[in-house]
């Protein structure tokens, strides 16, 4: 499988222009055709991820604070792939920092109803305010809807109800703009308020 990955991966375009281009060295023509391959299977899964990469999409309860969505609090605080006190510290010490609504001083993730702020005497309201802005990301895949978004979202128990409209920006202070629940996910839209029927 590996092998059928790889010949794919070497002959397609897209692969061809994102391989950087070597000096010219004193290796044999046999070394310098293997040195273009992606050799490895992490390599030959980021070439071929390389060709087709996700879609990064920000689901927002409010396109002008930016604020999450009141559904995704859950996923934030309590769900089991995000990290540890011990992970945090890793991140910490490597230069990185903690998740946004992880609490320094009570070392664990904050558990107030709301979900919207931070009760840590170590962040300022203005801190709180900006760590909110685009807290929430989605991965979906190429090619994927706006209502394909919905249906995740639902699927997280994020949004209820049925699908009424959306609205989408590429960027921060964009304005934003309705956007039909057919129209492709991209880097015009990513940034996606969607309204239902109900209320969570």
């Amino acid at each position: 499988e590996m092998n059928f990955v790889r010949m794919h991966v070497v002959d397609s375009p897209a692969a061809a222009a994102a391989i950087p281009k070597k000096q010219p060295s004193s290796k044999t023509k046999k070394d310098e055709c293997h040195s273009t391959r992606p050799d490895g299977v992490w390599k030959c899964l980021q070439s071929a991820i390389s060709l087709r990469e996700p879609i990064l999409v920000f689901p927002v309860y409010d396109m002008v604070t930016y604020e999450p969505l009141p559904g995704m609090f859950n996923y934030a605080t309590r769900d089991a792939s995000l990290p540890n006190s011990g992970m945090i510290k890793c991140l910490q010490s490597a230069g990185g920092h903690a998740p946004t609504m992880w609490d320094d001083d009570r070392s664990m993730y904050q558990n107030s109803s709301d979900g919207r702020t931070i009760e840590s005497a170590s962040k300022s309201p203005r801190r709180q305010e900006q760590q909110q802005v685009l807290r929430d990301v989605i991965v979906m895949k190429p090619g994927s809807t706006v209502y394909d978004v919905f249906r995740s979202l639902k699927n997280m128990n994020a949004l209820r109800g049925e699908f009424v409209r959306a609205e989408g920006a590429g960027q921060i202070g964009e304005k934003p703009r309705l956007i039909p629940k057919y129209e492709t996910m991209g880097k015009t839209n990513r940034i996606i308020k969607i309204m239902t029927n109900k209320r969570i």
